[in-house]
């Protein structure tokens, strides 16, 4: 859904991407005979499906925006998320502009509406609801659980946390790390400043599927801010830094046979902590964008995919985060990118593909429409970036990712960092 002009003149650019994409496909059989006119009809009919997705939206918010869609009653709670957005834009209010009413701050209310109100209390709901003059007629059932112990042993990989040395130069067995364990998960926690857990709730972002263990997040996390202190930075950070200047040097370095090294010394020298720290069981995660005691920024990878290809873009999304979204009231994003999602996610998704191939590039790009490992690697020598960045994209937007295996990098990213994964 979208959900501000911003969005909306992003999904109007991808509309026309698609709509020169099949007037290309149009003319590519009399451009190229020997290509399958099976492969150009399927290729044709994704793009259709998805410009025809994406024509569905703009008229849903163009209807919005216009007052041809009136919310005013929601009977069920499980409504109320997509109401508030509707109604918002029906009243022909911004996001600022609601988050003024409300007293909030604007990438509150992005933050908000990225996650469908997820994080939101019941009483900010009620609050929203009545500023836009929706009425809430819904039964309610409230039932009492008790909450979790965030020491709790069993609510961790405890395990995998011990054979990581995360305990801090404790020199016991794993039986005696059991008996301590609350001890030492507390020592975690406090070592990273957030002595028993106890940080805002409402200051984080995480994509990611239902199953995630929310615990092992936290441990995770902590883990990250511990090794992240303990980094010597020469440089303060400036959001000034990231200049498109800025973002071709790193890019880059993909080329360079160290690349993944050298990106992370160029953060560095640019005031930006980097991080590895390999997926705990039950995280589901590719990488974070965090800030340090809410001003220096982190960069947290898994590398849980060794490959050339998802770190550059991994990489890129985090930076995102940085320079578009993180701030005072959202200090912390987790990305788990095999997930699908709307809002900052999306605008991370769409900063880290132009970073890498400037779309203004991309439209033109005949590799797009007949790839082949010859033209990716003519058209990655143009671009002065690795092939690995260009073969999967080709492979991410058909979502035939066994095409091009031989140039995506595989293996060619943790061999440089001295973990055990």
């Amino acid at each position: 859904m979208i959900t501000n002009d911003r969005q909306y003149k992003i999904t109007k650019s991808q509309i026309e991407t698609f709509e020169e994409s099949l007037a290309a496909l149009s003319m590519t059989p009399i451009a190229n005979e020997n290509i399958d006119p099976r492969l150009l009809e399927l290729h044709r009919n994704a793009i259709e499906v998805q410009l025809h997705e994406l024509l569905n939206q703009t008229k849903e918010y163009e209807d919005l925006k216009a007052g041809n869609i009136v919310v005013s009653e929601v009977h069920t709670l499980a409504d109320l998320p997509l109401a508030l957005i509707k109604s918002r834009i029906a009243n022909g209010l911004t996001q600022s502009q609601l988050a003024d009413t409300l007293g909030l701050k604007m990438q509150q209310i992005q933050r908000y509406e990225s996650e469908k109100y997820e994080t939101a209390s019941l009483k900010t709901l009620i609050k929203i609801a009545e500023s836009l003059g929706i009425k809430i007629n819904a039964d309610i059932q409230i039932k009492t659980i008790e909450a979790p112990d965030n020491l709790d042993i069993k609510n961790y990989p405890f395990k995998q946390m011990f054979q990581r040395k995360w305990f801090n130069n404790f020199s016991g067995s794993f039986n005696d790390a059991i008996i301590d364990s609350k001890n030492l998960l507390e020592s975690l926690f406090e070592r990273a400043g957030l002595s028993s857990f106890q940080y805002s709730l409402t200051k984080k972002s995480i994509r990611s599927n239902s199953s995630l263990n929310t615990f092992a997040l936290n441990a995770w996390y902590a883990q990250v801010v511990i090794k992240a202190k303990e980094q010597f930075m020469i440089s303060t950070f400036d959001k000034e830094v990231i200049t498109e200047r800025w973002i071709n040097t790193l890019a880059h370095l993909s080329c360079e046979t160290d690349g993944p090294v050298k990106a992370v010394d160029f953060l560095k020298n640019s005031g930006i902590r980097f991080v590895i720290e390999p997926q705990l069981e039950g995280t589901f995660l590719d990488g974070a964008a965090l800030l340090l005691d809410n001003k220096e920024p982190i960069i947290a990878m898994t590398l849980r995919h060794d490959r050339l290809d998802n770190f550059w873009f991994v990489l890129f999304h985090e930076i995102a985060h940085i320079h578009l979204h993180l701030s005072d009231s959202l200090t912390v994003i987790f990305d788990d990118l095999d997930v699908k999602i709307d809002g900052i996610e999306h605008e991370a998704d769409e900063f880290s593909l132009n970073a890498l191939i400037p779309n203004s590039v991309w439209k033109k790009s005949l590799v797009r429409f007949n790839p082949s490992k010859e033209a990716i690697i003519n058209q990655a020598k143009t671009l002065k970036i690795h092939p690995a960045l260009i073969a999967g994209r080709i492979r991410r937007e058909s979502g035939r990712y066994y095409q091009f295996s031989d140039l995506i990098g595989q293996g060619e990213v943790r061999k440089h960092f001295s973990l055990d994964f």
